[in-house]
């Protein structure tokens, strides 16, 4: 059995991240935990409703009674859109910050994946993964985190590309979520590295021929892109190239990913990535 979280706040990108973990995971047994985590901040649906005696509810009351509703509603929504008698939904409303209850929902319901929904096409990788998705990435390392945008319809990624610098040593914990998911979704793994150097070290090469002789026996190749004036630009390249329909990256502190993001020019330039992006936590 699978656990899933799935954070929402009810929007339209919120949903589709749901929808597609459903598909995505429709013929295996999975626990769906619907999250929604809410404070003074969070702005109303509704207007003030009369708690019948002449009075408006004060806000977190409304806001607690809107989430409990809205939930209910999200939970009806997906089972009339992808019913699945494998799946089951649970609701968890939460009047606390959003990372903190992401966090504590992967504790206590052993979660084994978080999925996000993103704002879409941007012009700034930042801003297409959502300030609370990249929020998350940051602050939460116990589990891989799949950012779905919203503009992407369902499609099985058949071809999965694994972006990295082999400058780290890799694992069974890093590498099982991107083989478990190529598995689930009969994909190939495409590898691929920006050429930030001519050749490479002795330990990028061993990182790399354990890499491959991990993921073995899936399908999986090597790539080489030119390393353009940004690495945004070298990726995006190589995903429409060839046809991808995931990104993978690991999430080590000062790593690939980690640069990516704080590129000085990546605000200058586009990187409109429309497929799901699967983060996964790395060991240090």
């Amino acid at each position: 059995m699978q656990n899933i979280l799935v954070p929402t706040d009810f929007s339209n990108d919120a949903y589709n991240a749901l929808y597609f973990a459903s598909k995505l995971f429709k013929n295996r047994a999975c626990n769906f935990y619907l999250l929604n985590a809410y404070n003074e901040s969070t702005p109303l649906i509704s207007r003030n409703i009369d708690n019948g005696n002449g009075e408006h509810k004060g806000l977190l009351e409304q806001l607690k009674d809107e989430s409990h509703e809205e939930l209910k509603h999200t939970y009806h929504k997906i089972n009339l859109d992808n019913k699945c008698p494998k799946h089951k939904y649970k609701m968890i409303s939460r009047k606390m910050d959003l990372i903190e209850a992401i966090s504590k929902a992967i504790d206590n319901h052993k979660i084994d994946l978080v999925v996000m929904g993103n704002k879409g096409r941007t012009s700034a990788l930042g801003i297409y993964l959502g300030s609370a998705t990249t929020k998350t990435m940051a602050s939460i390392k116990k589990c891989p985190i799949l950012a779905v945008p919203e503009s992407s319809e369902f499609q099985v990624p058949y071809e999965i590309a694994f972006a990295t610098d082999y400058k780290r040593y890799y694992d069974a914990k890093v590498l099982d979520p991107i083989k478990g998911m190529a598995k689930h979704c009969g994909a190939a793994v495409r590898i691929v590295h920006i050429n930030e150097e001519e050749h490479l070290s002795k330990i990028q090469e061993s990182n790399l021929k354990t890499l491959r002789a991990y993921l073995d026996p899936i399908e999986n190749s090597v790539h080489w892109m030119p390393n353009f004036t940004s690495k945004t630009t070298a990726i995006q390249v190589f995903l429409d190239e060839l046809g991808i329909g995931m990104l993978t990256m690991v999430n080590y502190e000062h790593g690939f990913l980690e640069r990516l993001l704080h590129e000085p020019v990546i605000k200058k330039l586009t990187f409109n990535i429309e497929i799901p992006f699967l983060v996964i936590p790395g060991t240090e």
